[in-house]
């Protein structure tokens, strides 16, 4: 799917969070797709102005600064129906009483390709430019992963509770889940290392890997 099409959805959208001109979907779009190729620093807003076919003035009419506009794409990443969905279906995940940790793991894993998977040069962005901007560090741990990980720590304590979890803290077990399905979704989507990949057995080898260092041992 195009960026611009994601605009469009977020534009679109009946609960009016956010709402785009067609002038500032297409400097939003302008400007992703030139911090992808040429990185924030090296992108100057006249390049952005003149490939969103606009007045360099026009961008400022709608954000500040260019660290603004850059400082803008985690909120709509957030309002994405893909990211809300997320955040309810993992609350959604306790009310069924036959759930297991590995279906936990498995929903988590197909949102989040989906994710990146349709957001790609959204993403490549973000974590090329997270090294070099506290700011925009601190704007993508409010507005995407405090919530998920808010989230996934509640079903971690439900299972915990169940005794499907080994009794460390939910924080650490968080951080392991998340650090292992990003880190596999880095490799895949975003470096674009060139292995041979079956999406399926990865998944499913996925969930063994995290599975193995999370779920109780026998006494």
């Amino acid at each position: 799917m195009s960026v611009k099409k994601l605009l469009q959805e977020l534009t679109n959208s009946s609960d009016g969070e956010i709402n785009l001109t067609e002038k500032q979907m297409n400097i939003v779009c302008a400007a992703i797709e030139m911090f992808s190729e040429k990185g924030f620093a090296a992108t100057s807003t006249s390049e952005i102005a003149k490939k969103a076919g606009v007045a360099e003035g026009t961008i400022f009419r709608h954000y500040n600064t260019k660290k603004d506009l850059l400082l803008a794409i985690p909120e709509y990443v957030s309002k994405l129906s893909i990211s809300k969905e997320f955040i309810s279906n993992i609350g959604k995940t306790l009310e069924d009483p036959k759930v297991t940790v590995e279906d936990f793991l498995r929903a988590i894993i197909q949102n989040r390709r989906t994710l990146v998977a349709t957001n790609f040069l959204i993403i490549k962005v973000l974590l090329q430019e997270l090294p070099f901007h506290p700011d925009l560090k601190a704007k993508i741990t409010q507005s995407i992963f405090s919530p998920a990980r808010q989230q996934i720590i509640k079903v971690i304590d439900y299972f915990k509770g169940q005794g499907q979890i080994i009794d460390l803290p939910s924080n650490t077990i968080a951080n392991l889940i998340i650090t292992s399905i990003f880190g596999n979704m880095f490799i895949r989507y975003i470096a674009q290392l060139d292995f041979d990949w079956d999406k399926e057995k990865e998944t499913e080898l996925l969930i063994q890997y995290i599975m193995n260092g999370i779920k109780p041992t026998k006494s």
